[in-house]
Parts: C-alpha cells; structure tokens; sequence
C-alpha cells in the first residue's frame, strides 16, 4: 500500500510577474534535512527497488558492466617541475578502482611509480580529487579534494619529496576551506598560491571534512560574495590574504591566474555561466605588495565589460594572446598589448574561420597548438607565434582529442585521441623532430572497434535548421524499425558533445542489439555561440527566448529515427543530465507519443525557482529568469518539466526512471523531488498509466564529478534493466 508521505501536498502559493499565481504543493521537498524529505526519499527508494528487484537482467548487466570497465584507464601525461624535480604525470585507474591515481616517472621511458591514490582518503570512495596545481619548481603539489560528489573543495598542499601533507605554523595539516569554482595559481618562487573562495556558510560551521558524514554538499544556500586570496605556504588560512572581491556585486565570480612569465597577475571575472569574462590585471610585485593593506589590491580594468569572453593563452612581455568569441562567435586567438590595450591595437593571430577554434596551447618556446572542430569533430594544427600553418597533426580516425598538454619552454606536448568505439590513444608530440609518437593505448577486454560503426547524419529540425547527429551500432546491423534506441543529448551552456568512448556504452549495443544516438542539438556549442544562441534563452533577452529549439531539435531526432526505418517509439530511450535532465522532462511532456522511457538524470526540473539555490543564479545566462518579466515567466513555465506533466486523453506516458543524488550541490535534488512527486500524483489511480514512475536517489553522491565506479555501474545496471524491460528488449545472455 502507498505510504501517506508519498500523498503530502500543501497550499503553497506564489506571485509571478504580470499577476500570474503558480501553486507549489511540494514546496516542503526543498528542505533536504526536513523529516518529511528524508521520510518521502526513503519511501521512494523502497518503492524503486521493489520495482528494479523484479528486473532479472539487472545482476547480469551489473557483471557485464563490472568486466567491461575492468581495463586499464589512462590519462594524457602531462610534465611539471625542472631540474632534479621535472616529472612526468599520468592518471591511471587500474580496472575497478573508485578514483583515478596519479603516477609519476623521472623520464618518459622510466619506470612509473604511485605518486598520489585518492582511493585511500575514504573506504567507499566517495573523496574525490578536484583542482590540482603543481608549484613551479616541482617540489610542492596544491591538491582539492571534495567529499560525497559536492562541489565543495579543501585544498591540501604534498611535499612531493616526502609525499608528506605540510603543517602550518601551529603544527595542523595545512589546508584552505570553502573553496568552490576555482582555479589554483602558484607564485613562481613556489611561496604560495592563488585561489578563490566563498565565506563559510553558517549552517556549515561545524561540519568536519575529514569525517565520514560530510555534511557539505547536501545545503541548498545560494554560493555568494567569491573572493580571491593568496595562500602562503606553512601558514593557517585564517592569516591568507584578500587579493581580491566585488561586494558589491555578490554573485559575480572571480579567478586569478599568474602569467607563464610569472610577472603579471590576471583576474577574469564572470556574472554567470555565460561565456564572457571582465579582465584584469596587475604586476605580481604590485599586487603582494599591496595586499593586506586593503580589502582588493588596485588593478588595471584592461577590459570592463561582459560582452564577449577572453581567456589567457600566453604572453610576451606585454603582449597577451587571448582567445575570444569578440566579433567571433567560433572564437579566434588575439594578442593585446597592455602598454596600448585600445580595441583598435588588438591583432588577429588565428582569425575567426568556418570551423571552432576549441583549445590553444604555447609550446616549444615559439609554437601555438589549436584544436579546431568542424561538425563536433576535431581536428589539430600547430602555428607559429604569428599564426602561420606550420604543421596539421594526423589523428587516428574520426573523434575526439583530450588533454592537449604542453608547457611553453617544453619542446614536448602531449594530447589523446578518442572515438565512440575506440578508447583512449595517449600520444607526444616532439617540437624538434616535428614527429608524434604513440605512448600508452588502452585496451579494453573482448572490445574490436571494427565490430562497430559510427556514421553522421543530419537531420531537419522544426524551423528547417541541419542538426547533426552520430548513430553507432554493430558493424552491418539491420534495421526493421524496431532496434532498441539509446538516444542522449545535452543541448545547453555552449558545451559540444564530441565523441567520446564509455565502455558501458558497448554493452548496451551488444546485449541489447541496441543503438546509440548523440544528438547535437542547439545551445551546445557544436558551431560556436550563434548555435549556443540559436538554443538558449539569452538571459531572457527580447526575442531571443529561443530554449524550444533545443527541445524541438531532439525530437526531431527522435522522429528522423522513425523516418529512416531505425526503430518505432515503443523502442526508444531518452536520456540527459543536468540540463539534459530538463531536455528529457521538456520533451516527455511535449511529446509522450514519441518514446517508450526516459531517464532524466540530476535534471534542472523546476524553471521558476531553480536561480534560488546554490549556482542556479549563475544559469539566468542560459534560461532567463521567471522573477524579470511576464516576458521571461511565460517562457519558463511553458517548458518547466515540473509544471506542465498532463495526462494525455487516452493514452500514457512513457515510463520514467528518475535519478539525482542527496549531495548534488549543483542541480540540487529538489529539483528531480518536486517533479518525481507531481509525476505520481497527475498519473495516481488513471488506468490507462501502466508504466512505471519511479525515482532513484543516491546517497552520498553528488551531481556526478567524483562519483566511486562502484555507484557508477551499479546505476548504469539500473537504467539498462529499466530501458529491456520498458522497450520489450531480450538482454541477450551470449
């Protein structure tokens, strides 16, 4: 029988702009620690778990999964320190581990040894690394750890040495609290560094990082006034030193970063997750001269606006290169000159061009390496400091290229390369011979790329617009338009979904006879801003309201799936994260005849409130926001997967597996409570809502960053036993 937690609803209601009233019955779900929550998740979880018990592929999938991911996963190596201490770095997880270590060899050829195991900070792998930061010299390593998956980070600081944590002045490990959205930038005589932080939240004051009950993570307070300090080495933090805030304006976000040269100090400072940034600087000696004499040391407000971003590739003296989206929506490498910084001095090195200028890196004292992407694939060529061609690099196949790693005196870089069915290929590129090398591949057991197939289609959407989507399967598949379809997309924040291998993912296609679609919808940056634009609200500028068009891009998908004899809707699986999360709740809502289930996982579900928790505010960028404008709340309230769930007349929706996670500190659990409940009351006792409504809730996780392997495959089990049984897919036992 349902337990009574599962019926509350109470009389809550709110005024929105232009009169509008909007009831919300669940409001007593955004208390993560109320009675009522933690009563109502475990009456979800029990209900879950009854259902996902009856699934008889879900332990063999758990195996599968288990034996597929066992294989040894490396990183792109990456060098740090000079002299006696230059090393270089790789990550590795031998098979199954929760985390990823660090290991670290004198020579590239030498012998590897465990430099760093993160699986050693908590018995259920639930610590995590975050942002990291060598010290010039390579003697001293700053480290971010975060607990249960929260954005949250303690910086700690290793004597490499050693291996040991240093201890302040007062004999306590040395560490830097609070710190969230951050950079780590070391002074070049190794003295200290430079990060950013929030001020303590007071309902955090007595949580201990280094117990097993990290609270942090779970609160839903809004992340305001981030400031920069500068850490000096073998101090407490409480004596660190402001460099730099803007108290007036408490939800704008600022980073320092030290030049390559070690002169100068820049702050960028962004307002949301937009990409444009304000940028600053001032000369390293200034600046610790100045500090502590003042709340923010004086700066040099180079540029002053946010109408474009600028990030720092390198400089030259005086002269910057920076890579902008300024008149460029596809971005392009600039230098501008401090000592004369008018818009009308700035140069163009690598000019704006057809395809996205992805990633810049100095190297070999006098070279440039770019990424460029064409169609969500990436291709990468090296220049010299004036931008001319010097050399296209050959990649493997058609994919992905990680970790371009490379300092500026180094005559060394290193990148990896990946495919949808090709894991990763880690490979050095000599700057003197102007060779490449091969150095590690992984390989994954029982796994020949040549088993599989990866096309590109393009397809219409509603307005007319191409969108391009990547289709893998089995090599020489048939198709009878009913093949178990796994189709993802993201769509939002400028983020391009290129191909990327996920050894699940293979699984899926074997057992499954399955398909896997990636489509790369508007408000992804796939073709730069104007396609970011083309499927984004823009901050809720006049007629630029354009989310629909993601959401209309999906199902467009979907549909052209149908058109070309793939599959049928009763074999189709939605699934997204995140803002993927809310691309899936829009789209089921939209379109329930289009899909046979849905997995929305840590989803953005409540449009009209989501700026009132954690970062949320930091999205208006992307959605607008319901408080602005009639304008804006009647564009948010139309797609809120949380306010428009209607029974169809007749018919049902497709079944729904839920997930999110107690210390998502991003996309905060509430979002994904409110809309599983409301789900269940709209459907409760209509008997044409056969199939199952369900939400699954992880403890001790977070929105996904860090997450051990062992919740990883256990939830992924979860969602391929879920899509079998609600698609009416035999798991092939061979």
């Amino acid at each position: 029988e349902k337990e009574d937690i599962l019926s509350l609803r109470q009389d809550v209601q709110d005024d929105y702009p232009g009169g509008q009233k909007v009831v919300d019955p669940y409001r007593w779900l955004e208390d993560p620690d109320g009675a009522d929550t933690v009563k109502w998740v475990q009456a979800q979880n029990k209900k879950t778990n009854a259902y996902l018990g009856t699934l008889d592929s879900r332990e063999f999938l758990k195996e599968k999964l288990t034996e597929k991911y066992n294989y040894a996963k490396t990183g792109s190596s990456f060098v740090r320190g000079k002299d006696d201490s230059k090393r270089y770095y790789y990550y590795k997880n031998d098979g199954l581990q929760n985390q990823y270590a660090i290991y670290n060899s004198k020579t590239l050829d030498g012998e590897a040894e465990l430099f760093f195991d993160p699986n050693t900070m908590a018995s259920d792998g639930t610590k995590a690394l975050g942002v990291t930061a060598f010290a010039k010299s390579g003697k001293s390593w700053a480290y971010g750890v975060s607990a249960s998956g929260s954005d949250w980070q303690t910086i700690y600081i290793k004597d490499i040495a050693s291996k040991e944590d240093l201890k302040d002045s007062a004999g306590n490990i040395e560490k830097c609290e609070w710190v969230k959205f951050s950079g780590i930038s070391w002074l070049h005589d190794d003295s200290g560094f430079f990060y950013s932080r929030y001020p303590a939240p007071v309902a955090l004051a007595d949580d201990n990082f280094e117990s097993d009950d990290v609270k942090r993570g779970s609160e839903t307070d809004s992340n305001k006034n981030m400031m920069v300090y500068f850490h000096k080495i073998g101090t407490p933090q409480s004596e660190d030193t402001k460099i730099f805030e803007i108290p007036e304006e408490p939800k704008h976000m600022s980073r320092a970063e030290v030049s390559d040269c070690g002169e100068y100090l820049l702050i960028t400072v962004s307002e949301s997750t937009a990409p444009t940034n304000k940028l600053y600087w001032t000369k390293v000696s200034d600046a610790m001269a100045a500090a502590g004499k003042a709340d923010t040391v004086p700066v040099t407000r180079t540029i002053d606006t946010f109408d474009a971003g600028y990030d720092y590739i390198t400089n030259e003296g005086t002269l910057f290169y920076l890579k902008t989206n300024k008149d460029a929506p596809r971005y392009k490498l600039i230098t501008v000159d401090l000592a004369k910084p008018d818009a009308g001095n700035w140069v163009d090195i690598l000019p704006h061009n057809t395809n996205v200028l992805s990633d810049v890196v100095c190297t070999g004292k006098k070279y440039l390496v770019a990424t460029y992407m064409q169609d969500a694939q990436q291709t990468v060529t090296i220049y010299d400091m004036s931008g001319k061609e010097v050399k296209k690099l050959p990649l493997p196949d058609v994919g992905s290229v990680g970790s371009l790693n490379g300092r500026k005196d180094d005559m060394e870089f290193f990148y990896s390369f990946m495919g949808f069915v090709t894991p990763g290929i880690k490979f050095r590129f000599d700057m003197e011979t102007m060779e490449t090398t091969k150095i590690r591949e992984d390989s994954v057991k029982d796994h020949n790329p040549a088993d599989f197939e990866t096309k590109q289609v393009f397809f219409e959407s509603k307005d007319g617009t191409k969108v391009p989507m990547f289709i893998i399967g089995r090599k020489g598949q048939e198709h009878t338009g009913d093949t178990c379809t796994f189709l993802y997309g993201y769509g939002g924040f400028s983020i391009s979904i290129t191909p990327t291998f996920n050894p699940f993912r293979t699984v899926f296609m074997k057992h499954f006879d399955g398909i896997l679609c990636i489509a790369n919808i508007r408000g992804g940056g796939e073709y730069g801003e104007d396609w970011h634009a083309g499927g984004c609200n823009n901050d809720g500028k006049k007629g630029k309201l354009n989310k629909q068009n993601a959401f209309d891009d999906f199902q467009g998908a979907a549909e052209y799936l149908i058109k070309e004899g793939y599959t049928n809707p009763s074999k189709i699986a939605i699934n997204g994260g995140s803002n993927g999360g809310l691309l899936v709740g829009a789209c089921v809502n939209q379109r329930p005849d289009l899909f046979a289930c849905a997995i929305p996982q840590v989803g953005v579900m409540d449009m009209l409130r989501f700026h009132r928790f954690t970062i949320g505010y930091a999205w208006c960028a992307d959605y607008g926001c319901a408080d602005n404008s009639e304008e804006e709340f009647e564009a948010l309230y139309g797609i809120s997967p949380l306010h428009n769930i209607k029974a169809p007349p007749g018919g049902q929706y497709p079944a729904v597996l839920v997930t999110t996670a107690d210390h998502d500190d991003r996309v905060v659990p509430l979002h994904s409570f409110k809309y599983a409940a409301q789900l269940q009351y709209v459907f409760e006792g209509s008997a044409h809502q056969t199939k199952p409504l369900l939400i699954r809730i992880e403890t001790k996780a977070g929105h996904g960053a860090g997450k051990p392997t062992a919740k990883v495959i256990e939830e992924i089990a979860d969602i391929y036993a879920f899509i079998g049984d609600q698609t009416k897919t035999p798991c092939k036992r061979d």
